[in-house]
């Protein structure tokens, strides 16, 4: 009888090993039993398996044990297309190795260069990077010395860095990094088109392809018809049908994720609003309610949802199904990993979408179902109607998370665990709340105070978050360029 693999007959640093048990690992997955020892053995290796299946360890196990912790220099670069991707990809290496010896930097849009070019200098093990901001960090500073210990180069979402507007600047990295250098590309899919760019410039090299039939195996993939312009209700109706408490659901423009948080915050479901313009302290927040269960519905598009490692994730839910194949697996992914079962909804309004959802499990391997809902949005939801409100004080008014919750539950009579997202920004702070509390808050006549100071309430439109956040990156756009011409006249 076949004994079944485990961490131990690999050469992995031993505290490593010291946190597997902790992190739940018990054995290695597929890729993680096929990658470890291929990196160990200094290969160059193109790796393409389906978001879930542990492709983060599978890198990050053997190249922390190759690293010289007693080194002072950054010995390992891993590039990464977005700075969700980037900030898990860091947290996730940090988490892999048991004391204090290993160090991690990252380097991302959304900081300040000031921050970001500290991260450089700190010398980390490990620098997980965007490449645009490695460029527009090179605009200004001089670093030089951060590549002169890299030995080790992993390229994470391969295909993207390969196809979306990166290739530039990823070969100007590329420039600055030794012949001998050891990569490793990974991801969901990988075209032929991107693999013969990566050979081209890396040589010789492997490539491993691991089934999407085998790692999606624990999911069960249903297909929803739905009457023309009946999404949303259908969409409320499938949720009632099939008791869904939690899920992720994909849209396709951002225009229809603000439709369908509307649609079902007022149908008394706690949804909530996540794409790219956000500003990013609102979209920590907002991962974090999600995970904690405090809202049960995330809706997304394709690109804010990059990288989302959400654990446990019940169900998936396509408002339409998207064309490309790799986005299909992309976000399927989201549910069923571990090894838990996971379940997936691809609402079909069309024939095109119907065409799209058949190709896609042709390649896939795997049955699909069909359902039929009742397109009817049920006449009260599951609770209060769920709101965002603006209050009218922000940082410049020492206003904290606190002094909001403080607020909320002494004068509004809530629960701390009634009260949704909070985030302050420099003139204002938007709150979720039941529709009921800021009717009533709107209604008072008397004079509403947070820390001595008057506040006013109102409705915050899903709309003026997109408002508020590209206001937000123009003011940031602005100090930057400021500070570029402060240090180019000095």
């Amino acid at each position: 009888m076949k004994r079944k693999a485990t961490f131990d007959r690999f050469e992995l640093h031993e505290r490593i090993l010291m946190r597997l048990p902790a992190l739940g690992f018990a054995r290695p997955t597929p890729v993680q039993e096929q990658v470890i020892p291929l990196w160990l053995q200094k290969r160059n290796l193109i790796v393409e398996a389906p978001t879930g299946t542990g492709k983060t360890a599978a890198y990050g196990f053997p190249l922390i044990s190759r690293l010289d912790l007693l080194k002072r220099s950054t010995q390992a670069l891993v590039l990464a297309p977005s700075r969700e991707l980037a900030m898990q990809i860091a947290a996730a290496l940090a988490s892999y190795f048991d004391g204090n010896q290993l160090r991690i930097g990252a380097v991302f849009g959304g900081v300040s260069m000031e921050e970001s070019f500290a991260e450089i200098k700190a010398a980390p093990h490990i620098l997980v990077a965007v490449p645009g901001r490695l460029r527009d960090l090179a605009a200004h500073y001089r670093y030089d010395y951060l590549w002169r210990d890299v030995r080790y180069l992993i390229v994470d979402e391969g295909d993207k860095l390969m196809e979306m507007g990166f290739q530039q600047d990823f070969d100007e990295l590329r420039k600055h990094l030794r012949s001998t250098i050891q990569t490793g590309f990974f991801s969901a899919t990988i075209s032929a088109d991107s693999e013969a760019l990566i050979r081209e410039r890396f040589s010789p090299v492997m490539t491993l392809r691991l089934s999407p039939r085998e790692t999606l195996r624990h999911i069960r993939f249903f297909g929803v018809e739905v009457e023309e312009g009946k999404r949303e209700p259908a969409l409320a109706g499938l949720i009632g049908a099939q008791q869904i408490r939690k899920a992720l659901i994909f849209c396709p423009r951002r225009e229809s994720v603000f439709a369908t948080v509307n649609f079902l915050r007022n149908h008394g479901f706690r949804a909530e609003a996540y794409f790219g313009n956000q500003e990013h302290t609102e979209r920590e927040n907002i991962l974090r309610r999600f995970k904690t269960g405090d809202a049960g519905y995330l809706v997304a598009t394709d690109l804010a949802a990059r990288g989302l490692d959400i654990e446990a994730l019940p169900a998936v839910i396509n408002l339409s199904v998207p064309e490309s194949y790799e986005y299909y697996l992309h976000r399927v992914g989201r549910t069923g990993r571990a090894g838990l079962s996971g379940l997936v909804f691809n609402l079909i309004q069309s024939d095109q979408d119907q065409h799209f959802l058949r190709n896609h499990h042709r390649l896939i391997d795997l049955p699909l179902n069909w359902l039929q809902v009742e397109a009817e949005a049920p006449q009260a939801g599951p609770g209060d109607k769920w709101v965002k409100a603006l209050v009218s004080r922000g940082k410049r008014d020492k206003l904290r998370n606190a002094d909001v919750v403080g607020f909320l539950t002494q004068q509004a009579g809530l629960a701390a665990g009634q009260i949704g997202v909070i985030t302050v920004y420099d003139a204002y702070t938007t709150v979720d709340l039941p529709q009921r509390v800021l009717d009533s808050l709107m209604r008072r006549t008397d004079p509403l105070t947070i820390k001595g100071k008057s506040v006013k309430f109102r409705k915050f439109q899903q709309e003026e978050q997109e408002r508020m956040a590209m206001s937000v990156h123009r003011l940031k756009a602005g100090q930057q360029a400021r500070e570029r011409r402060k240090r180019n006249e000095s």
